[in-house]
């Protein structure tokens, strides 16, 4: 990638300031993403009343692959769900079909 066409960005997780680096288009995800790790690394602060900022980020971090993991399961366990879906009525398509060839 380019440095010439990416951008600086000032960001603040759990009270320290990171520098980052971004094209244009990865700006707003970029945010987001600083975003919950923020409230993550917060929230496990208050929780669980750990200072060190590298524990906390490695909890932080754990959270959200969880929540990753999860959610990759459930898409994974729909995708699942509307294949045998399909499948099931391609079978009736198929019943229906030789039952009027039949007739």
């Amino acid at each position: 990638m380019n440095t010439a066409t990416k951008e600086t960005l000032n960001v603040s997780i759990l009270g320290r300031n990171y520098t980052l680096l971004c094209t244009p288009d990865e700006k707003s995800s970029l945010l987001a993403s600083v975003t919950l790790v923020d409230q993550k690394m917060q929230s496990i602060h208050k929780q669980m009343g750990l200072s060190g900022h590298d524990k906390i980020a490695v909890f932080a971090a754990l959270q959200i692959a969880h929540e990753l993991l999860q959610h990759n399961l459930h898409n994974s366990a729909s995708l699942e769900a509307s294949q045998r879906i399909n499948n099931i009525n391609q079978a009736v398509d198929q019943a229906l079909l030789e039952s009027d060839s039949a007739s």
